[in-house]
């Protein structure tokens, strides 16, 4: 860390001390980010289970596709735009970063799983393990979020998590499933993440 950016840390977090408050998280964007980039695709891949967009056999690969580069994009903006924000370093920062960072790695290593076995036993229902898995997920990381940085109202959004992931594993075959994971996407990830991002700091006060 450059000798500047630990002032402006020690700064932020007098600023906070002073104020009597906890250091705000920086994952709001990353939430709202994955939020509507998943509630997207799950709702063109409903779309496309119904027939209604009219894109072929290759429909549900091309979806995925575009999905994969906007995700990689947005990764490496989301990078960019935290990097320079005051409390960058503050325990409930730190933690939250390192939460997110294994969920995501848990979940891919689902969706690994699953599309491997889509390829290797031509199984059309694999793909459909992935988002109760990754529902679960979430609702563990929200409430380990919502521990580790005393924030209490993120605990609510964890238990809906945890609640649409039995329900998508219960009735993970139906095409409607991919609404209810849309919809949870703006409930658990969306909705909390806008909260975050309103409370996030732009500059040390």
């Amino acid at each position: 860390m450059a000798r500047e950016d630990l002032l402006q840390d020690l700064a932020y977090a007098r600023t906070l001390a002073e104020e009597g408050r906890h250091a705000p998280l920086l994952g709001g964007a990353h939430l709202l980010f994955w939020g509507v980039l998943n509630a997207t695709a799950f709702t063109a891949h409903w779309a496309m289970r119904e027939g209604l967009l009219g894109l072929g056999d290759w429909g549900f690969a091309l979806i995925w596709a575009i999905y994969g580069v906007i995700a990689g994009c947005g990764i490496v903006w989301l990078r960019v735009r935290v990097r320079d924000k005051p409390g960058l370093s503050a325990i409930g920062a730190r933690a939250e970063a390192a939460i997110w960072l294994g969920a995501g790695a848990a979940i891919m290593a689902v969706v690994a799983g699953s599309l491997g076995r889509l390829v290797l036993d031509g199984d059309p229902t694999a793909p459909n393990a992935i988002f109760g898995a990754a529902f679960a997920l979430y609702g563990a990381a929200l409430m380990a979020v919502s521990r580790m940085a005393e924030q209490g109202w993120m605990r609510g959004f964890g238990g809906l998590s945890l609640l649409i992931a039995a329900l998508l594993c219960l009735f993970a075959n139906q095409s409607w499933a991919y609404l209810l994971a849309a919809a949870g996407s703006l409930l658990v990830l969306v909705a909390p993440g806008f909260v975050l991002l309103r409370r996030e700091p732009s500059a040390v006060v």
